[in-house]
């Protein structure tokens, strides 16, 4: 299942690149804007042909005149009870239509925001900047057994600390403090076998791994940024504490999440009409 996961990463970064790569140079905010933008009309577009757009249709058209009702009958208390129920159950009949579409859509929907996460979640270190590389182990009798496992970097990074350990937690952490740009690999050996992990400093503002791990499909799927850890290996995961990506709008720092879900939706839906799509 691992070795699944990873290639659909590869599949979908690479995907993901195509839209990603020439609106990059937008910076942050226009950028994601613009994947929002499109991400919309495609969620919409794909409801369309997953959903019963007639039966959506018909379901719209008897609640409309149903809610109409509503106000033309409000003095006479039997009807418009009556109407009221009539808006209730054709209501459960629109949801019912249109709950199992959004269930379909809520799987390209998370691939994007894997995909999102991994481009707009964090940004690279600074040069001076700090923070802690975390090695989790799958087994604690590692630590037990006076194992020396050391952390090394280019030129680009300082190791500023030995390695803490914390048996409880079965992890092995160091700061380390950017000194140059550049992308390059980290790795912590246990003697014998190296794990590496890539550690980015400065240049654009790009995808950032924050974590590699080999602990499971899922947590496998949702780090794209690098290959899945061998199962073999006495390293489960490495990770590298990365800032987060400052997003600005108006001079506000805005969450990447949130501004993708409200351009999405208000951009999609904006657009069924062009469309054809009945929501």
């Amino acid at each position: 299942m691992i070795f699944i996961a990873a290639l659909l990463n590869k599949v979908l970064t690479f995907l993901f690149g195509l839209v990603y790569v020439p609106l990059k140079w937008l910076g942050p905010f226009w950028s994601l804007v613009g994947i929002s933008w499109l991400a919309g009309i495609l969620l919409v577009w794909m409801f369309g042909k997953v959903s019963n757009q007639d039966a959506i249709r018909r379901t719209r058209d008897r609640l409309s005149g149903e809610l109409i009702g509503l106000r033309l009958f409000k003095d006479d208390l039997r009807v418009f009870f009556g109407i009221q129920f009539q808006v209730l159950l054709w209501t459960f009949r629109y949801l019912r239509h249109s709950l199992v579409p959004m269930l379909i859509l809520m799987v390209p929907t998370i691939f994007i925001l894997i995909q999102l996460n991994y481009h707009y979640g964090l940004r690279p270190l600074r040069v001076g900047e700090q923070a802690v590389v975390k090695v989790k182990l799958r087994d604690a009798a590692a630590l037990a057994r006076d194992i020396d496992f050391t952390l090394t970097a280019p030129e680009n990074l300082k190791i500023e600390t030995d390695g803490l350990r914390i048996p409880e937690l079965k992890e092995i952490c160091w700061r380390i403090r950017g000194v140059s740009p550049g992308r390059f690999d980290v790795s912590v050996s246990d003697g014998q076998k190296k794990v590496t992990k890539q550690a980015a400093v400065g240049g654009r503002l790009e995808g950032v791994s924050s974590l590699r791990t080999g602990e499971n499909w899922l947590t496998s799927l949702l780090y794209p940024g690098e290959a899945p850890i061998p199962q073999r290996s006495a390293i489960e995961s490495i990770e590298i504490r990365y800032p987060e990506l400052d997003i600005l709008f108006l001079g506000r720092r805005v969450n990447w999440l949130i501004l993708f879900l409200i351009l999405s939706l208000g951009l999609g839906y904006a657009f069924k009409g062009m469309l054809g799509v009945q929501i």
